[in-house]
C-alpha cells in the first residue's frame, strides 16, 4: 500500500497517525517524502536500500530522505523509493508541502505524487477557520483566485471544502482515475 499526503495544515500529523495504525497491525511502515519534510529524531539520512531494510526487519518502522541543507530531508532518488515500494507493506509518502501554513492551493507543479501509489489523502487545516486568509494561506494569490474573495475575508468550512475540491480532488482524480482520493481534516 502506498499512500501519498497532500494538502496543508496537518499532513505530518496524518502520516503518524497512519503509520501508528498499521504498525498496529504489524505492518512493516515506511516514511519518505517527495519534496521536503521535517526531519525528526529517528529519520535515517540515506540512500542505501541495505540501511532501510534493517531498519524495517528491527524495528519494523524507517523513516528516510536524502540530506537537505535546512534542517529537513528530501526526496530519494525514484529507483530507490520503488525498491523500498517492494519490501515495505505500506510506503507514507509526504508529497506537498505548505509552508507550515493551514491553507493552500497548489501551484502548477504541485503536488509532487509518486508514479506507484495506491492512494492521495488530502489533508486540510481546520485550525485555520475564523482567521483571515492573509495570515493562514499558502499561494495567497491562487487561493484568492480559486475563492474570489480578499486577504482580509475570514475563513469558513465552504471554503476549506472548496480549495479541497478545485485545488487537489477534481485535478488528481482527473490525473488518478484509478486511485482513491479521499479529504481528511488536518
Amino acid at each position: 500500500m502506498i499512500i501519498a499526503v497532500v494538502g496543508s495544515g496537518g499532513k505530518t500529523t496524518r502520516i503518524h497517525n497512519l503509520a501508528e495504525e498499521y504498525i498496529k497491525q504489524e505492518k512493516t511502515v515506511f516514511v519518505t517524502t517527495t519534496t521536503h519534510m521535517l526531519k525528526e529524531e529517528d529519520t535515517l539520512i540515506t540512500d542505501s536500500l541495505d540501511v532501510i531494510q534493517r531498519e524495517l526487519e528491527t524495528k519494523g518502522y524507517c523513516m528516510a530522505g536524502t540530506c537537505t541543507s535546512n534542517g529537513k530531508i528530501g526526496p530519494l532518488p525514484e529507483k530507490l523509493l520503488k525498491e523500498v515500494n517492494q519490501i515495505a507493506d505500506v510506503v507514507l509518502i509526504e508529497a506537498d508541502g505548505s509552508k507550515g501554513l493551514p491553507i493552500k492551493f497548489p501551484g502548477e507543479n504541485e503536488p509532487v505524487i509518486p508514479e506507484e501509489i495506491d492512494e492521495i489523502h488530502v489533508v486540510t487545516g481546520l485550525s485555520a477557520l475564523d482567521k483571515m486568509f492573509g495570515k493562514v494561506s499558502h499561494r495567497l494569490s491562487l487561493v484568492k483566485e480559486c475563492l474570489k474573495i480578499s486577504e482580509e475575508t475570514l475563513v469558513e468550512p465552504k471554503h476549506l471544502q472548496q480549495l479541497a475540491m478545485e485545488g487537489y480532488v477534481k485535478p488528481l482524480r482527473k490525473k488518478y482515475p484509478e486511485v482513491k482520493v479521499k479529504i481528511c481534516p488536518g
